[in-house]
């Protein structure tokens, strides 16, 4: 090939590399965004919904659980598929009829993935909670609240690991 035969090459303007400069921008901040909306839609980052609210609550809270210690209740929780079996017992090891409540299996980072059930007596002096739907492998936070009369005695959250 001869040099009479090649194609001039167009220069390098400052029109040119404020286009490059501004189109890199544009993709970088528009990533950006996406990954903004796309972490602010899939966990608030929230564990209460009015943190004020939970702070009044708070001596209360603290009030309550010196009662739930006292009791000496043991509650072992197990979960099987769509159901949770709770046995209660007392700190003599006594099983203890006549309790109502409801049992959560929360995912710790999604609450659109909770599962919840009531808490009913069953035939063999244990409780049993279905839920709504079967769980999926992972950790699971599981709340148990009990009630007597209406008025709440017992709340445990315990983290488990489901295969």
């Amino acid at each position: 090939m001869s040099i009479d035969t090649m194609k001039p090459v167009r220069p390098l303007t400052g029109k040119h590399v404020l286009a490059m400069f501004l189109a890199f921008f544009g993709v970088v901040i528009a990533v950006n965004m996406v990954m903004l909306r796309v972490a602010t839609s899939s966990f608030s980052g929230l564990e209460t919904d009015s943190a004020y609210r939970a702070g009044l609550a708070y001596n209360s809270q603290i009030e309550a659980a010196r009662q739930q210690a006292a009791l000496g209740w043991s509650v072992n929780a197990k979960v099987d598929g769509e159901r949770v079996v709770i046995d209660i017992r007392d700190k003599n090891g006594i099983v203890i009829p006549g309790l109502e409540g409801d049992v959560v299996l929360a995912w710790p980072a999604d609450r659109h993935l909770d599962r919840k059930g009531v808490i009913i007596p069953r035939e063999s002096a244990l409780y049993e909670a279905k839920l709504n739907k079967a769980l999926p492998p992972g950790q699971w936070d599981v709340i148990v609240t009990l009630r007597k009369n209406g008025e709440r005695v017992f709340l445990s959250k315990n983290r488990i690991i489901l295969n």
